[in-house]
């Protein structure tokens, strides 16, 4: 008589259940593991390389909090300005540099060093400067990256896509002097300028490229001298004069071209320094200039006594993608995930790349900023930020 084989179905049931627990528990694992590397990574390869990384897992808990919610108050603040920051929003007031999550809540804050601090952002992350200090600091979303000090007074600033900065400042014997740090904090160039002050700067992507214009008097005439510097050589690869115009803000959106904002004048500018594109303009005239996290750059000038008004965008290679025209002056513009986006008589409206609206919103009063963030759409009305999506 063959002998009956008897199964243990709660044997059964157990294996099955560790199998479920076990494969359950994989997941969690492997992400602890992933950010385990991420963290190590951003050790060996710099704080900084890896700041939008480690800023993504920092958000995680966000997900878990309530915020306040857009619109955001800004009634109990001395706002000096607001900025996007990668796909968050950056407060700076008084006393603080406040970064929102996507739900208005308090991401990263941190207290100023200095009165009067500006903040300028790209890719992410933020450099914090002041008229009245040398210190100038770097933050992420998230945290403080690093700090550096000047040998003088800060006169003004620029950030690159992968970190590189750069500053200016005056001393005993030159007006201006222009140095290039990499996202590592070191010192990669230093320019002197003896007779002309230094108005703007802008530096590559890689940031071994770096754009200057510099103001000077000659003949009692103004004018800005435009420079390009490769941050490898001490002599300029570019080196011009451009008389009656004063050139307030510079773009180096890729090793293809540079973008000169004037006060009357905008110059797009080929690598050996051949004009691609002149806009002009009345010396009034100039509104707003943007650029956007892949090099995209538009401006806006006002034409026919501030009738209507002019945007032009342009490719990080210099080339133009399409032209707008406004009625009156706008508020506010911005560039951004492929879209310009403008506030004019309370509406934001937002048009492709191809000049076509797409899109068309009802806001308060009072925009004074516009923001393009990840495909939304935010705006500075009041003591108010809010979002259009």
């Amino acid at each position: 008589m063959n002998e009956e084989k008897i199964i243990d179905i709660n044997k059964g049931r157990k294996k099955l259940n560790y199998k479920k627990i076990l494969s359950v528990l994989k997941i969690p694992v492997i992400i602890l593991a992933v950010v385990a590397a991420l963290f190590l990574s951003a050790r060996l390869i710099g704080n900084v390389a890896m700041s939008n990384v480690t800023d993504t897992f920092r958000q995680i808990k966000t997900v878990f909090t309530k915020g306040k919610g857009f619109p955001y108050s800004l009634e109990d603040v001395e706002v000096e300005k607001v900025e996007a920051i990668g796909n968050r929003i950056l407060v700076l007031t008084e006393d603080n540099s406040l970064v929102l999550d996507r739900k208005a809540g308090e991401l990263y804050k941190t207290q100023l060093f200095a009165e009067d601090t500006k903040v300028i952002t790209h890719n992410g992350r933020a450099l914090l400067y002041s008229n009245n200090s040398s210190k100038v600091v770097m933050q992420s979303k998230t945290e403080e990256l690093g700090s550096v000090e000047a040998d003088g007074s800060v006169v003004t600033a620029a950030l690159s896509k992968n970190g590189w900065f750069a500053t200016s400042h005056s001393d005993k014997e030159n007006l201006s002097v222009l140095t290039v740090y990499n996202n590592r904090f070191e010192k990669e160039f230093v320019w002197n300028c003896s007779n002309e002050r230094i108005t703007a700067i802008a530096l590559m992507p890689n940031g071994k490229g770096v754009a200057v214009s510099a103001v000077g008097v000659e003949n009692a005439e103004a004018y800005s001298r435009i420079l390009v510097f490769n941050t490898k050589e001490s002599e300029p690869v570019y080196d011009s004069k451009l008389s009656g115009t004063l050139v307030f803000k510079m773009f180096y959106p890729s090793k293809d071209a540079v973008v000169a904002v004037g006060d009357n004048k905008t110059l797009v500018l080929a690598a050996d320094g051949k004009t691609k594109t002149e806009l002009t303009y009345t010396e009034s005239g100039l509104l707003f200039a943007q650029t956007d996290e892949k090099g995209n750059v538009a401006v806006c000038f006002s034409n026919f006594g501030g009738f209507e008004s002019q945007i032009h965008a342009f490719k990080k290679d210099g080339s133009e993608l399409c032209s707008l025209t406004v009625d009156g002056k706008p508020d506010a513009i911005d560039i951004g995930s492929n879209r310009v986006a403008y506030a004019n008589n309370n509406e934001l409206v937002v048009c492709n790349f191809k000049g076509e609206e797409k899109e068309r919103f009802s806001t308060g009063e009072d925009v004074t900023k516009v923001m393009i963030c990840s495909g939304d759409f935010f705006t500075v009305e009041g003591k108010r930020i809010c979002k259009y999506k």
